[in-house]
């Protein structure tokens, strides 16, 4: 294993641990930073913007996101971007900031980190991308260290799960409504958690 792979299955196990508000914030924090990252902006994920602000405030203790976001989900559901047409349908939610978005709203939904597990594995997925399309457009005489950034992302990964662990008691109760104070205080502590790296990728000797 290379060692954002071994990092990565360090991520899952810990989220796989955590109470479940705990990994619909890192859900929620880890889709933003895709969001935030994302070099193609098409028009489906895009329209997934209004989705991932839900799970921001039901991250934060809003209750009243529950039924938003239940909608929101069975749309998809019903529609031409949920299929299994395989390669013949539309791959608009295989985007990966838009499967992010979608699993982090199934997270915050049911209850279950292993969805938030799956946003972690298309965070790393996307910086893959990301490489890839940097390798295109690159003129530099070092290459481009693809590992480097998966490893980065990884470890922000990780330092998320460590800044989340300071508010687990909250976040745990989070699912149930949390008075407004403590909600505005929350949701501004984990939107100040999101960390975009610079675009610019890294090198290593070719």
């Amino acid at each position: 294993m290379t060692d954002w792979q071994t990092l990565s299955e360090q991520v899952r196990s810990r989220v796989l641990a955590v109470n479940a508000g705990t990994a619909v914030a890192f859900a929620a924090i880890t889709a933003e930073r895709l969001m935030r990252l994302d070099p193609q902006r098409l028009p489906f994920t895009q329209s997934l913007r209004p989705l991932l602000d839900l799970v921001w405030r039901a991250a934060a203790g809003d209750q009243t996101a529950f039924k938003p976001i239940a909608v929101a989900l069975g749309q998809f559901y019903i529609s031409e971007y949920c299929h299994n047409d395989g390669p013949d349908g539309p791959d608009d939610a295989d985007d990966d900031p838009a499967a992010a978005t979608l699993y982090a709203a199934e997270c915050y939904l049911h209850a279950e980190p292993r969805f938030a597990a799956n946003v972690a594995g298309r965070a790393i997925a996307a910086v893959e991308y990301r490489m890839e399309l940097a390798t295109e457009d690159y003129t530099g005489d070092e290459a481009i260290d693809a590992d480097a950034a998966m490893d980065a992302e990884a470890r922000q990964q990780l330092a998320d799960l460590d800044a989340l662990a300071r508010h687990a008691t909250k976040l745990s109760r989070a699912r149930f409504g949390l008075p407004a104070d403590d909600r505005e205080y929350l949701l501004a502590a984990l939107r100040n958690m999101v960390t975009v790296p610079t675009p610019t990728p890294s090198t290593c000797e070719g």
